[in-house]
């Protein structure tokens, strides 16, 4: 299924043209990213530790694992931290809808003194979250086709969209394979390692090309975004 996001606002056609010149993902099917030259990609969300926390022994033993990690893959991974505003819009309307319910005079009050106390903490700083990718890649070009098979998909970029499904099927499974692989070594740290499917992707992908509107639109439902061929 290939994505293409609907911008919350018209933006002049020069503005479109360069947002897609800059964005490398030519479609997102079957929870896979496929870039413009038919590299492919998924992306891992990973789980933290509190690494300050630990004992010197046990900081040790992480960093040795995570070491032997990287000289056990022969493939390319990426790491990427991401920073976000948290959005506690939500919260605050479950908030109310409990105080709104509570039958207990008393709790009303503390409901409201808290619910007060929450917007308060908004106004005055910003609440980050922090949010841990692992994206592993895999490369039908390079390991199928060779430099000249390279350049004649250049010249013809039309043919990675049409790519065959049993090709794309075959490269999946290689890629698959590959995530399952680090995904194990990674759980030997304590890491939980979920890898995430099409919806997810579509609204991961949204959120990093509109950082201006994500703190006022919420993906309630991302079944009603816009997808087309």
């Amino acid at each position: 299924m290939i994505t293409k996001l609907q911008d919350p606002a018209p933006k002049s056609k020069s503005t479109v043209n360069t947002t897609l010149n800059f964005m490398q993902v030519a479609e997102i099917r079957d929870s896979v990213l496929v870039l413009r030259e038919s590299q492919m990609r998924v992306i891992l969300a990973v789980s933290s530790t509190n690494f300050a926390l630990k004992s010197q022994q046990e900081q040790e033993m992480i960093i040795g694992t995570f070491q032997g990690i990287l000289n056990s893959i022969d493939y390319p991974i990426q790491i990427v931290v991401q920073n976000r505003k948290v959005n506690l819009d939500t919260y605050i309307e479950k908030l109310k809808t409990l105080e709104d319910t509570q039958s207990n005079d008393l709790l009303r009050v503390k409901m409201q003194e808290y619910i007060e106390y929450i917007q308060n903490i908004i106004l005055e700083a910003n609440i980050m979250e922090k949010n841990f990718y692992l994206i592993v890649g895999y490369d039908p070009i390079t390991l199928q086709e060779g430099i000249f098979g390279s350049f004649l998909r250049a010249l013809n970029p039309a043919r990675i969209v049409k790519q065959k499904q049993e090709d794309f099927l075959s490269n999946r499974k290689r890629l698959m394979t590959r995530a399952e692989d680090i995904s194990g070594k990674l759980g030997g740290l304590d890491l939980k390692i979920n890898m995430l499917n099409t919806e997810q992707l579509i609204a991961l992908m949204y959120n990093c090309y509109n950082p201006d509107t994500t703190d006022s639109i919420r993906l309630k439902d991302i079944s009603s975004i816009d997808v087309e061929l």
